[in-house]
């Protein structure tokens, strides 16, 4: 029986993965990975803060179908049910591993739904109240197998310093980036691989297939990375994007909100530069974990065997309109996510697939690989087809839902082959074409040229969220013809 393995980046741009076409940042492991497997280049979260993708992964639902609409400690507590299919309910036989960070629901924890591994509540960075001098607060409140581990290995407790929060004074909560000083072995991402390698060798020794949910707490920021992560890339090598320099034009005012918010709207372009590099270094470092992972794979005969995916929950802006991190904004800097899948019964080597696929399409695959079949409670469909040059039908595009961030603030978007649509239910809407337009800097939504288009994507994205039953639909049927 097939042995799985999903493993989940948080928070990273997918343009600035070697794989996807960056010549600066080195992530040789996942090149590898991909120059094996199928690399996705329209792969789309559901939404783009940590809570409702990741539970949308977990589930196979759109966030308003599975209720996790924002991220836990912005909203109310709302938890997936104990009842319902998801990743691993048609694993029956499997050895169920989950490892690192969960931010799925507020309450329920890994170990609810039958995992064994880690049980990190929340967002539970692991370096919170750990880490010397480090300001970030919002590390697990039940256990912080993170600490255990550091003592077992032998290792001195990290302390970070060199740190950077931003321009804003009223914002001294989070480091953006900043120097930690440790071993990368003593690093998180380094303690989630070393994790995952244990839990591997037990099912292993039992005789059993496993599926291993691996997740990272990075690149997410804040970017606190160890030598020579730290200093590998020069901010003389960074080309900020051409929307740095043409920020926000015919957006919402609220965008701008978040960037000032964040302390990076009046943030010198070396102050950009500089968290741009520890950003890439943060990259580079879990690509490094990433390779010792697979070797040990490798060097255990399970690596030609498994069926292994690396993606991410969702993206981050990372200069792009002069704004970092993600939120109540709807750019391809946010949405689309890397997703590279090594499929052992898959004749695709080395090859792309410009199909529009969703993260949580993962879902029912997994219940495919084993059953040959999935529950149409899914929302997601089931990837093996692609893989496998079978029959399948393709989408004519991808929705976003997100109900907010910091504060309440629902949009949904269209995106189809070239162009995309955002609906503001409080604020401007938006329109780019994609093709002329790849950093969507010129919004088209109010431009009398485009009108009939605007009317075309309004109504499919309307049809789209009534098919899922989204609860906006009805506010959208009642001002479509006023937009």
């Amino acid at each position: 029986m097939e042995n799985i393995a999903i493993i989940l980046l948080d928070q990273i741009r997918t343009d600035m993965l070697g794989c996807y076409g960056h010549n600066i940042v080195k992530t040789p492991n996942m090149d590898k990975l991909a120059d094996e497997g199928v690399i996705f280049d329209r792969a789309y979260t559901p939404a783009s803060v940590c809570c409702p993708a990741r539970t949308s992964l977990f589930t196979g639902q759109m966030p308003t179908n599975h209720k996790i609409i924002r991220n836990v400690e912005k909203a109310e507590v709302q938890d997936p049910s104990l009842n319902n299919p998801n990743i691993i309910s048609d694993l029956k036989d499997h050895k169920k591993i989950y490892i690192g960070k969960w931010h799925v629901g507020g309450n329920i924890l890994p170990k609810d739904f039958g995992f064994i591994g880690h049980n990190f509540d929340g967002y539970g960075y692991p370096g919170s109240n750990v880490y010397e001098n480090m300001v970030f607060d919002q590390g697990p409140k039940k256990e912080d197998r993170y600490v255990k581990w550091l003592e077992e290995k032998g290792f001195e407790t990290p302390k970070v310093t060199d740190e950077y929060f931003g321009e804003n004074p009223h914002l001294r909560v989070q480091e953006l980036c900043g120097k930690l000083h440790c071993p990368k072995e003593a690093s998180l991402p380094f303690f989630v691989i070393d994790e995952a390698k244990k839990e591997i060798l037990q099912a292993k020794k039992e005789g059993r297939p496993f599926f291993i949910w691996m997740n990272f707490w990075g690149p997410h920021t804040p970017c606190v990375v160890p030598e020579p992560y730290y200093s590998m890339y020069n901010p003389n090598d960074v080309t900020l994007d051409k929307s740095f320099y043409e920020p926000l034009k015919n957006k919402p005012n609220h965008y701008k909100n978040i960037s000032q918010m964040w302390g990076m709207w009046d943030a010198s372009e070396d102050r950009w530069k500089e968290v741009i590099t520890k950003f890439w270094g943060y990259i580079t470092l879990i690509d490094d974990a990433l390779g010792e992972f697979f070797q040990f794979l490798k060097n255990e005969g399970l690596y030609d065997d498994i069926f292994l995916t690396v993606t991410a929950d969702h993206g981050d802006a990372m200069g792009a309109h002069k704004m970092i991190e993600k939120g109540e904004f709807m750019f391809e800097t946010t949405y689309r996510i890397p997703m590279i899948i090594k499929d052992p019964k898959s004749p695709r080597k080395g090859e792309r697939e410009n199909a529009m696929v969703y993260l949580h399409d993962l879902t029912p695959s997994c219940s495919d690989l084993i059953n040959g079949n999935y529950s149409d409670f899914f929302d997601g469909k089931s990837l093996l087809p692609l893989l496998r040059n079978e029959a399948y039908d393709k989408r004519n595009g991808i929705l976003g839902q997100l109900s907010g961030h910091f504060v309440s603030f629902e949009q949904r978007m269209w995106r189809n082959e070239r162009y995309k649509i955002v609906f503001n239910a409080t604020d401007l809407c938006e329109l780019y074409d994609l093709e002329k337009d790849p950093e969507e800097i010129n919004n088209l939504f109010y431009d009398e040229q485009f009108k009939d288009l605007k009317k075309q994507m309004l109504k499919e994205l309307y049809c789209e969220m009534v098919e899922i039953k989204d609860p906006l639909a009805n506010w959208l049927y009642r001002i479509i013809n006023y937009l």
